[in-house]
């Protein structure tokens, strides 16, 4: 009788256990989507700047397995307008986004207020860039 209850203590205990090993990264996040860069911060060097309005057709979109991309516009350099794309992968842990560029790869900071998402760039004087979402 003892060893029918140990057999049956013991396949009580493989049947409760469950496979966690699931590698699938879901982000329920309000980030995910696309943004349009809708204002850039512009500081006379004195730390008295304010955002500005730009005309941008720059978007960046987050994707819920980690991944940004940037469109009609590039990362690399707020201040260079042009064309490229750039991509990277971005961090709900420490809010920033890492962005693969010609010889390096950036860290751009960032957080969200409200409906509005606001990269912080690693400059001398500050410099940040505001979004939308559009999508």
């Amino acid at each position: 009788m003892k060893i029918y209850i140990g057999f049956f203590i013991c396949f009580i205990g493989l049947v409760s256990c469950s496979n966690d090993d699931d590698t699938t990264v879901v982000m329920n996040t309000d980030l995910i989507g696309k943004w349009q860069l809708i204002e850039q911060l512009v500081d006379p060097g004195d730390g008295s700047g304010t955002f500005q309005p730009v005309d941008s057709q720059l978007t960046i979109e987050f994707f819920d397995n980690g991944t940004v991309i940037s469109t009609n516009g590039s990362l690399c350099n707020m201040f260079t307008v042009s064309q490229d794309i750039s991509s990277g992968t971005f961090s709900l842990d420490n809010n920033t986004i890492n962005i693969g560029c010609d010889d390096d790869v950036i860290t751009i900071f960032f957080e969200k207020n409200g409906s509005e998402l606001i990269l912080n760039f690693i400059c001398i004087e500050a410099c940040a860039q505001k979004y939308k979402k559009v999508l």
